[in-house]
């Protein structure tokens, strides 16, 4: 694999325009969405469990009941706004970090800053997830609900924007969202950061099969490891109108609530299958970036 191939190309000083990143993080987006979705449904499914950890329902015990009483169909709940928040996700998402990075690139040429690499993608991979939650967070938002849904038949997704702007009115739409800004953005600072150290670290080995997303599959894992009680917090948010009737609590107060009855342990519903999700999700995203731009630079979309 020679020099060219092996550019990365969310390195500080990586010469990307907005367009090539916008294709090149849907296209991203896109893919790994379609690859991992059943494994998504799995954990928000343990997400929304509100037993505690004792009484916890298993993994292969979901799946057992989820294809029983739902049919296989029900592993891609939700998918339809879950690939259009995957899709734009990824296009907003690379081509914000282009953008950002360029801009943190001035700032630090101008007020003479020496950032390394690393730290620099975790700045701008920070406001990357910010700008991408605000925009996809509707999606997230139809797609938590969808994948909620136990009945055999699948619900409609008109229908249930229609039935939260009803009764919740334009901000129902939006609940949740400040937790899952917070927890996103920080994921997505944390991948970026992780992503570059192992890349760095990677160089002292040259001939790494599919470097990038060996490097991805680590970021995603470590990411994940340190914000998931934020995207459990996300969920219940999400959920909490449905399951009770009233308008959710806020994050702190409906953060001790957990603890107080599910324990710790409550925070890490689905913990075990969200790393074999985001890991190779984190990997297949930033492996299709990588040979998406190489694609396009190379005039082959």
């Amino acid at each position: 694999m020679d020099k060219t191939q092996r550019e990365d190309h969310l390195k500080r000083g990586s010469n990307v325009t907005p367009y090539e990143a916008l294709l090149a993080g849907s296209i991203s987006g896109g893919v790994s969405r379609a690859i991992t979705a059943p494994l998504d449904t799995i954990k928000i499914r343990l997400q929304l469990q509100q037993h505690t950890f004792k009484h916890r329902i298993t993994v292969p015990t979901i799946v057992k009941n989820l294809l029983k009483e739902e049919g296989i169909i029900a592993l891609w709940k939700g998918n339809v706004p879950a690939e259009i928040l995957y899709i734009i996700y990824g296009g907003v998402q690379f081509t914000s970090y282009s953008i950002l990075s360029k801009s943190l690139s001035r700032l630090e040429d101008d007020y003479k800053l020496k950032l390394s690499s690393a730290s620099h993608s975790l700045l701008v991979g920070l406001g990357a997830g910010f700008a991408s939650t605000i925009i996809t967070y509707p999606f997230d938002l139809l797609r938590t609900r969808l994948v909620a849904n136990k009945k055999k038949n699948l619900l409609s997704m008109t229908k249930v924007f229609r039935g939260i702007i009803k009764n919740d009115g334009f901000k129902g739409m939006f609940v949740g969202v400040r937790p899952a800004m917070f927890s996103v953005a920080l994921n997505t600072g944390l991948m970026f950061w992780s992503y570059e150290l192992a890349r760095d670290f990677s160089t002292n080995y040259k001939h790494i099969p599919f470097v990038e997303g060996l490097c991805g599959f680590i970021a995603g894992a470590t990411s994940k490891g340190i914000t998931f009680p934020l995207d459990t917090l996300r969920k219940r948010c999400q959920m909490y109108s449905v399951v009770h009737g009233t308008q959710c609590p806020n994050s702190i107060h409906l953060f001790f609530n957990i603890l107080k009855r599910e324990g710790i342990f409550g925070l890490y519903k689905g913990y075990g299958v969200s790393i074999l999700k985001t890991a190779p999700t984190s990997a297949i995203s930033l492996l299709m970036y990588e040979y998406a731009i190489r694609w396009i630079k190379r005039g082959q979309l």
